[in-house]
């Protein structure tokens, strides 16, 4: 009888090894896909923040609010500005194009941007539409993934700023 129970567990042993040793790499069907794809942008064009005119929004995200200025973040591509002096009727000012961004942050005029994997400190002018970048302290944040959780293929000369579906 002990013979049998041995024989048994050794041989429940080696059924549980087969699952070891199984490579999901060579299984597409149990490789998890993304419906979505990365949108990649180029340090220059990170780097490339102006002030533009006002511009209908597309995907409002975060509100921040300084003194009589609202900024809505258009997500991942910059921020609206808008004059709330008159809260019955806000008006567009400008628009902040800063590629891949999500947050900001305003302390002594200072603005602190989120772009993409940076942290971004600036200085605006909105009636002259001069942007100063006064720091720019490169991946501190992660990669910004995909909706349903997915890493993009790492790049040396790229970063994700945004997902798309297929």
């Amino acid at each position: 009888m002990k013979k049998l129970r041995l024989l048994a567990l050794l041989a429940s042993l080696s059924l549980l090894q087969s699952c070891w040793l199984f490579n999901f790499e060579d299984d597409p069907i149990a490789e998890p896909q993304t419906i979505y794809e990365p949108v990649y942008a180029t340090r220059a064009e990170l780097v490339d923040i102006k002030v533009q005119n006002p511009k209908p929004t597309t995907k409002n995200a975060k509100i921040y609010l300084k003194d009589q200025f609202i900024f809505v973040n258009d997500s991942r591509d910059g921020f609206h500005i808008v004059d709330n002096s008159d809260p019955a009727n806000p008006k567009k000012l400008k628009y902040l194009k800063a590629l891949g961004s999500t947050d900001v942050a305003i302390r002594n005029n200072i603005l602190y941007l989120n772009q993409a994997t940076d942290l971004v400190a600036l200085k605006i002018n909105t009636s002259t539409n001069e942007v100063q970048v006064l720091k720019r302290i490169e991946n501190v944040f992660p990669a910004i993934q995909s909706p349903d959780g997915f890493d993009g293929a790492p790049m040396t000369d790229k970063i994700i700023v945004d997902w798309k579906l297929k």
